[in-house]
């Protein structure tokens, strides 16, 4: 069955954290929305808004994973008429940096330490001590969040990316506002669907859309991806990443993968265009590999 492919764009409408590994009391903020992340509070927000019984959340959860793939979100800015969004890559003498997705060279390339400063900001906070009513010892900390509006220019910040539809799956069509990330009780993390048009090409990659499960022609990777034999050396760096799934009442704590994952930004060395399947948790592998 052939996919559907839509691009849609969120805009902030408060600060926003999606956490990275702690630097000391710092909670260090992604600067780009992971698709499983996503999927978790889609998934919550579908079986929160069904009408009989408690929410199903397992059932919406694996709704979403047979019918669905996204890509990771990533911060983009509007340039009059369009949200063009700013994607990472690493470069041999610069890193890792960003760069627009209208832009076709390097000229307008951000640093990642740049781009951190146009988009972040710390909000300090502490845990309570319920017997003093004041600060807990050692408890004081900051948290990294994306803020919704860039700092040079006090322009609106929004979060583009792109969604892979294999049915109707109309209600998720009609959410227009979510909540994502984390203390989202404290008013964190609301987004605002601003559109949702279709596309045929993810960021300027083609896409195969009539195999099981989508696929990306591409030498940059826009996700975490599956290490691979079969592809020539990858650039960039790798990270484990594990996450909570409380449907899983033996293993609600786990690793999405054995063996590090290369980051958002890498590349494939010789530049060679190469096939990438999306899987149920937004990661990419080399197309045929097993997992």
């Amino acid at each position: 069955m052939s996919w559907k492919l839509y691009r849609w764009t969120w805009r902030l409408e408060s600060p926003l954290f999606v956490g990275a590994l702690p630097a000391g009391s710092l909670n260090r903020c992604r600067l780009y929305v992971p698709s499983r992340a996503l999927w978790g509070t889609l998934t919550a927000e579908l079986a929160r808004r069904r009408e009989n019984g408690f929410p199903s959340y397992e059932t919406e959860g694996t709704t979403l994973h047979e019918n669905t793939r996204f890509t990771y979100l990533f911060p983009a800015e509007c340039d009059g008429k369009h949200w063009r969004a700013w994607l990472p890559r690493y470069e041999e003498r610069d890193g890792l940096v960003w760069r627009r997705e209208d832009q076709s060279d390097s000229k307008h390339d951000l640093t990642n330490r740049q781009m951190r400063l146009r988009l972040l900001d710390a909000r300090p906070g502490t845990a309570i001590d319920p017997d003093s009513d004041s600060a807990e010892d050692g408890s004081l900390r900051e948290t990294e969040c994306v803020l919704p509006a860039w700092r040079d220019t006090g322009a609106p910040v929004a979060l583009a990316g792109y969604v892979f539809l294999k049915q109707g799956l109309s209600d998720l069509r009609d959410l227009h506002t979510i909540f994502l990330g984390g203390d989202t009780r404290y008013g964190l993390g609301q987004l605002r669907r601003v559109d949702m048009p279709p596309a045929s090409e993810v960021f300027g990659a083609r896409v195969v859309l009539n195999q099981d499960a989508p696929t990306i022609q591409s030498s940059h990777l826009l996700a975490h991806t599956h290490p691979s034999g079969r592809v020539s050396e990858i650039v960039g760096s790798q990270e484990l990443l594990a996450g909570w799934d409380h449907t899983k009442k033996d293993d609600p704590f786990h690793r999405l993968s054995e063996a590090p994952l290369s980051t958002p930004g890498s590349r494939v060395r010789d530049g060679r265009v190469a096939d990438w399947e999306i899987g149920e948790n937004g990661i990419w592998k080399f197309a045929g590999d097993a997992q």
